[in-house]
């Protein structure tokens, strides 16, 4: 059985993404449908408050954000590398700006008029509104996730050009087979093209056209097990947090290990976590927290992206 727990839901972007990966890699893995909107109170009983979708669990380990989580499953499943390559610098970074401002371009396009009145999940007056309100509280001390559609529809549009000059060389961005940077790519094209109504942003660009094929062959990972979000609970409350090999803390962030901090993202769902600091590299942050229902966790954050500050101050 799988120990990776991704908790999810299907119409997810970043679900998708990570379980694209999971797919090439042939990786199965254990899935908590959560909810699209909060209250989400399993998953925050888990997170200490972070609510941005999907999360990894491993045992009593939870790790937020895909940037990690795929670095994580690379570590725990080399095979098949994502990360690799004498182009690996120039790929982690087109990642982020794709994961951060292309999404934005992304939603943009989703949110429009005509693409909401085709969403099923808007048919309902009632539903709509709930995830209208949900998505503002989410967003709130933001700029907020979606770029004027004018801009969204000219930058993707743009993009998918660029793309298709890139793949005409090669059958993945990534060159002979996927990197962190079609994977990173692919979810957000998915999130668009899986709503017919925008299908035509794809017209005249066959070669993404037959990159979307083949990266949706890596969209159908095997599930382990379908879990309840109480069964993840029990999960994490029967289980050690694991042992961070060589713990540290980065001398430029001026804190003492034990220190309570919390940590949040810098650009929306600017909930904090907060927890006793256990380690800052130059890649994740890890903190220490207690739930009365999930016992002793461990939280991982990225350290690109999220800030840390003093528990209680304004980072």
């Amino acid at each position: 059985m799988s120990e990776l727990i991704l908790h999810q839901y299907a119409d997810s972007p970043f679900s998708e993404k990570i379980r694209a990966i999971f797919g090439f890699k042939g990786l199965p893995y254990q899935s908590v449908d959560i909810p699209a909107i909060m209250p989400k109170p399993d998953l925050v009983a888990l997170t200490g408050g972070y609510r941005r979708t999907p999360i990894m669990q491993r045992g009593a380990d939870i790790y937020c954000d895909t940037a990690l989580i795929a670095a994580v499953i690379e570590d725990h499943s080399p095979e098949n590398p994502i990360f690799r390559g004498p182009g690996l610098a120039q790929a982690v970074a087109a990642a982020r700006w794709t994961d951060s401002e292309f999404f934005r371009v992304c939603v943009g396009l989703v949110f429009q008029p005509r693409a909401l009145a085709a969403n099923p999940r808007f048919k309902d007056p009632g539903a709509a509104e709930a995830f209208v309100k949900d998505r503002a509280a989410f967003t709130k001390g933001s700029p907020g996730l979606a770029v004027p559609l004018p801009r969204a529809e000219a930058v993707f549009r743009e993009h998918l050009r660029a793309m298709d000059q890139s793949l005409d060389r090669q059958h993945f961005l990534g060159g002979d087979a996927p990197d962190i940077l079609d994977f990173s790519t692919w979810h957000l094209c998915w999130f668009v093209h899986r709503q017919e109504v925008l299908r035509p942003y794809f017209e005249g660009v066959p070669k993404v056209n037959a990159w979307l094929e083949r990266m949706g062959g890596f969209s159908t990972a095997p599930v382990a097990k379908t879990l309840s979000s109480e069964e993840a609970i029990a999960i994490a409350r029967d289980s050690n947090p694991r042992r961070i090999e060589e713990p540290k803390i980065d001398p430029a962030v001026g804190m003492a290990p034990g220190t309570m901090v919390s940590v949040l993202p810098t650009d929306y769902g600017l909930q904090p976590v907060t927890g006793s600091l256990l380690h800052v590299d130059d890649r994740r942050i890890v903190v220490a927290r207690s739930d009365e229902r999930a016992g002793d966790l461990q939280v991982h954050f990225p350290r690109y992206g999220f800030e840390l500050s003093l528990a209680g101050e304004t980072p």
